[in-house]
């Protein structure tokens, strides 16, 4: 199967250097299991807070969920961004997780805001995928395992993209020493 690219701009002026970086002293790396039955964004909230982390990145490894809620992108009918999410999709049934990329950091009021992209095997038996909501991720029967690389300074703080008019995560300088 094969899609049809289409060219489209967006809305704000291009962002130069798209790749912004920052050096994070001595991150941890993680091994995250959270049982089934557990809310995925509350246990990883609580993680964040309780052992003081500013953000992490990682991956879904492997895992099911009894609920999940997800969007995919889809055109925009108006407005001045091209694509947007669409309205949610539920997975009330079993789904067994296949891969997620994590992002955790600081929305712009500083509490802990999550992000992730993932990929799932549904109900149907098919492959879905999209921006998944992980405080609506409950784990089902096999526990979700996360690799997480945690950063006790520094991390991802979000911020309105002026270029796609997205809330994007930005690297966050360390707090000094």
């Amino acid at each position: 199967m094969t899609s049809k690219t289409e060219a489209f701009r967006h809305p704000g002026a291009a962002a130069h250097p798209r790749v912004l970086a920052t050096v994070v002293r001595e991150p941890r790396e993680l091994r995250v299991e959270i049982p089934s039955g557990c809310n995925a964004g509350t246990v990883l909230r609580d993680l964040m807070m309780h052992h003081g982390f500013c953000g992490a990145t990682g991956r879904i490894c492997s895992g099911s969920a009894r609920a999940l809620q997800y969007h995919v992108v889809i055109k925009a009918a108006q407005g001045e961004r091209p694509y947007i999410y669409g309205t949610p999709n539920m997975e009330n049934d079993e789904v067994a997780l296949l891969h997620g990329a994590v992002t955790i950091g600081k929305d712009r009021a500083g509490s802990v805001a999550l992000h992730c992209h993932g990929a799932f095997v549904g109900g149907d038996g098919r492959l879905h995928g999209g921006h998944v909501i992980l405080d609506r991720l409950e784990v089902g029967r096999e526990p979700l395992v996360l690799r997480l690389c945690a950063f006790a300074h520094g991390g991802f703080t979000q911020y309105v993209d002026e270029e796609t008019r997205y809330t994007l995560f930005g690297p966050t300088v360390e707090d000094a020493a």
